[in-house]
């Protein structure tokens, strides 16, 4: 009879198996058909396809490499947007698709990015960039700005702060933004200060992000960026897409708390990965 460690370490190679698995399908929210990835890659017709993802699912980004090697395939000009560097690491990233930073010393500038997110998932993604040439870009708010901001609000922001961020950025959120974060994301918590400074923290996120895309499109209309972002941020309603105004885009959601293909509308996301559950993914 096997003891609980034999047990408990088959668990763990088996989770670790799964963690690899590849999404296969997608549902078009719009008619809420189960299609192949390859179908739904085929109908990505837009200057900017953002495909969410939760940060430590290794299928997801195996999802987005697969996106950004298919557009490239069929002959688009892909960039590389991503949520998980700041403006201030926009000349290495630049450096890095050029091939002319060391892999060791690009480890160290990802590390310092994106905190406690093992390279390993990304890896992928990031050395068919250089080894592509494909620029990446990036897109997050100043983390000091936003950790300023969820802790203390928009209100404690000096001169010097606002100046780390685009001109002219709204840093007002609505009363119907706040309902939305409260009913799609309760595990934020639902009222009082602190609350709303959460709030005003992922809104100047979104609308950096927005902006950095927009004024990349802009000077690079034979582009198309594929945009890397957290589902919550990749989300249409409540989102970087709500702040992109009038720029085509096309949405991929993984399932996220609070949304599933039950409830999933096109005012969420134009397609929903169709991830099978733990018992499928055995048999």
């Amino acid at each position: 009879m096997p003891t609980r460690l034999s047990r408990a370490a088959t668990l763990f190679c088996v989770l670790l198996t799964l963690s690899g698995c590849s999404i296969t399908h997608v549902m078009r929210v719009q008619n809420r058909q189960v299609i192949g990835v390859d179908i739904m890659i085929g109908e990505l017709r837009a200057p900017v396809v953002l495909v969410g993802e939760n940060h430590e699912e290794a299928a997801h980004h195996k999802l987005q490499l697969k996106v950004v090697k298919q557009l490239q395939a069929r002959g688009e000009q892909v960039a590389i947007g991503m949520e998980m560097f700041e403006a201030s690491s926009q000349q290495t990233l630049d450096a890095w698709s050029a091939g002319k930073v060391p892999e060791e010393s690009f480890r160290k500038v990802f590390q310092l990015s994106w905190r406690n997110i093992p390279w390993e998932l990304y890896e992928d993604i990031l050395l068919f960039a250089r080894d592509n040439k494909i620029p990446i870009v990036a897109l997050n708010a100043p983390r000091g700005v936003v950790q300023k901001v969820a802790k203390f609000g928009v209100a404690s922001l000096t001169t010097n702060d606002i100046g780390d961020l685009p001109p002219g950025l709204d840093l007002t959120i609505s009363d119907a933004y706040l309902q939305f974060i409260q009913s799609a994301y309760s595990s934020h918590g639902r009222s009082g200060d602190d609350f709303r400074n959460i709030c005003e923290a992922q809104m100047i996120r979104n609308r950096v992000m927005a902006r950095r895309i927009g004024d990349y499109v802009l000077l690079h209309p034979e582009r198309t960026m594929v945009v890397l972002a957290g589902g919550g941020h990749a989300r249409e309603r409540g989102g970087i897409p709500a702040e992109l105004g009038e720029l085509r885009h096309r949405v991929i959601l993984p399932n996220m708390p609070g949304l599933d293909r039950r409830n999933v509308t096109r005012g969420d996301a134009d397609y929903l990965l169709e991830e099978p559950s733990w018992l499928e993914r055995l048999f």
